[in-house]
């Protein structure tokens, strides 16, 4: 732009102080979808169901075509719904060992109870988990079970290889071993 004798050029620069202001405003917004997003994967997170097996199940069903995922979790909604108030249990008493672990002076008797009334109430959550697999069990057809066979192997693969690259271990497929062999111990 060419500025001719007797005009004045107007140049409008943004403040610096806006600038640090945007970006503030840009890490607040940021922190906030990620509590949110937080909070709402927390509330649709798979509960504790017990062993491995059984909460494997019980993401296999996750994983059924839509009409049929439905059909399972009608069939065991009152037991999914008998486990809610379960897990609130298993909170508290976590809670419950958590401050019995910072009080001071430290109180082994008080924490030893908190750490038993836990343990309870993670059974107890548990053995309510076992009716909710066993009736998604039932309900499968055996096409289903067997596909839930290889997917189960498939996943146990997927995680066995993560934990490898974390550990900064080699990609090499896990090796069966005999029974009572010890790593790195030869077979005969």
């Amino acid at each position: 732009m060419i500025v001719r004798a007797g005009e004045t050029k107007v140049v409008r620069r943004t403040p610096k102080w806006l600038m640090g202001v945007l970006v503030v405003s840009l890490l607040i917004n940021g922190l906030v979808l990620g509590a949110v997003a937080s909070r709402w994967r927390s509330l649709h997170a798979m509960p504790a169901l017990g062993s491995s097996s059984n909460a494997h199940l019980f993401g296999f069903a996750v994983t059924l075509p839509p009409e049929r995922r439905r059909e399972v979790w009608s069939a065991v909604e009152a037991d999914r719904a008998a486990i809610r108030p379960l897990r609130q249990v298993v909170r508290d008493a976590r809670e419950e060992a958590r401050k019995a672990l910072l009080v001071e002076p430290f109180d082994a008797a008080r924490y030893a109870a908190a750490q038993k009334r836990l343990f309870d109430a993670e059974q107890e959550m548990r053995l309510r988990g076992l009716d909710v697999i066993q009736a998604i069990a039932q309900r499968l057809t055996p096409a289903e079970r067997a596909a839930f066979s290889r997917w189960e192997e498939e996943d146990r693969n997927r995680r066995r290889a993560f934990w490898r690259g974390v550990r900064g271990g080699d990609n090499q497929p896990d090796q069966p071993r005999e029974r009572g062999a010890q790593p790195g111990q030869a077979r005969n």
